[in-house]
């Protein structure tokens, strides 16, 4: 099988931009989840509180960026800022001949843009000139290739919560059909309209303020979690046929044959199972399972009842929701940056607001703890029966 490693990384979360800072708040174990002012994300309603990149306007996320790109991104939707700053981290020299692939985890990317422009439509004004392109997930793929002169293969991979995790899989699957050598994963928050927010509310997987016991909202794997609390991040993972470094020897993607939001036990045991297969290893050969645990009762319950039948209670758990925020299509992208940091700077970042488990499992504690890892679960879940996981280990 055609091996397929990690070549560069790069986000931009509620620490901030960069890898570095994110590595940073990991360590510190501070969470990223702040109070929301009145005017930030005033369409997310009720909820009051997410992780939001402070500090990182439009232009100063336009600043980082070399001038070639700004020239792309001038006017572009706040998402495509935030994707195009994690990937040219990723990939700060892209092959001279663009010969590499690029798949945009997520779908619904732009669901606030189309929301504006039916409301002008309804005002009696015609939509922005620009609505004829933003309307399209693939827009996404357009700017990023223009933005980074990427001219090989391109797609958007929609799993709802497991569109990064997705987008992963989709990649090694390209790179392993010999279709590119190089292949660019990115995924960023998708743009969410006030009925969006409000359809999550209704069906209960936002956080109610009113039953946290503590004031912590984001509570991974806790019996007081009453749902997620939203993280506006991006992520981008440059994949390379190649051996050596990190790698990502098990993938994995299926459906449970539902349209529902509701989590399958036996689904996630099948999906974890298939991943550490085809990498070769038992769950109980894992240094670290980094969950995909939304703070939400059900499913945070569902994926350990898995996690402690395929890997037994002796491996390490640990999720980054408690600490920078359910990022929705980017989430799990995001996260296995977060895998690899962990594989590359030696250490297991800590549990945010853990205190009654809802099912025994080894996890990680309250602050971060210096530990050699060689072998990460990476697993990923969404609404309508998306399950995914990955494996990556680090060479020895």
């Amino acid at each position: 099988m055609t091996p397929v490693s990690v070549q560069g990384i790069g986000a931009v979360t509620g620490y901030g931009a960069g890898v570095a800072a994110l590595s940073a708040g990991l360590r510190s174990g501070r969470t990223a989840i702040r109070p929301l002012a009145d005017d930030e994300w005033p369409a997310l309603g009720p909820l009051r509180q997410a992780a939001l990149p402070y500090g990182l306007g439009d232009g100063d996320l336009l600043a980082q960026l070399p001038e070639a790109c700004r020239r792309s991104l001038r006017g572009a939707r706040r998402l495509l800022l935030l994707a195009t700053v994690a990937a040219a981290e990723a990939m700060p020299e892209p092959p001279a001949d663009g010969d590499i692939g690029l798949v945009i985890g997520g779908s619904n990317l732009f669901a606030a843009a189309i929301a504006e422009a039916e409301a002008r439509r309804a005002a009696g004004r015609r939509p922005a000139a620009r609505h004829g392109v933003e309307m399209f997930d693939s827009h996404a793929v357009g700017v990023l290739s223009e933005a980074l002169g990427i001219r090989g293969p391109g797609i958007t991979v929609g799993a709802t919560s497991a569109s990064g995790v997705a987008a992963v899989v989709a990649a090694v699957d390209m790179l392993r059909a010999g279709r590119v050598a190089h292949c660019l994963v990115v995924a960023g928050s998708a743009e969410l309209a006030a009925a969006d927010w409000a359809g999550l509310d209704l069906i209960g997987a936002l956080a109610d303020g009113r039953r946290a016991a503590d004031g912590a909202l984001c509570r991974p794997f806790d019996a007081a979690a009453t749902g997620f609390v939203p993280g506006e991040m991006a992520a981008a993972m440059l994949l390379a046929a190649t051996p050596g470094g990190i790698r990502l020897t098990g993938t994995a993607l299926r459906l449970d044959g539902t349209a529902q939001p509701s989590p399958s036990r036996d689904g996630e045991v099948r999906v974890i199972r298939e991943a550490l297969a085809e990498a070769g290893i038992a769950g109980s050969a894992l240094d670290l399972v980094s969950a995909h645990a939304t703070s939400t009762p059900l499913g945070d319950r569902i994926e350990a009842e898995a996690l402690a039948e395929v890997c037994g209670a002796t491996v390490a758990v640990n999720a980054p929701k408690g600490l920078i925020g359910h990022g929705l299509n980017a989430a799990g992208l995001v996260e296995t940056v977060v895998a690899v940091i962990q594989l590359r700077d030696g250490f297991v970042h800590p549990n945010a607001a853990l205190a009654e488990l809802v099912v025994p499992l080894r996890y990680a504690g309250s602050q971060a703890e210096n530990r050699v890892i060689r072998r990460v679960l990476k697993t990923s879940f969404g609404f309508g029966g998306f399950n995914a996981a990955l494996v990556l280990e680090a060479s020895a």
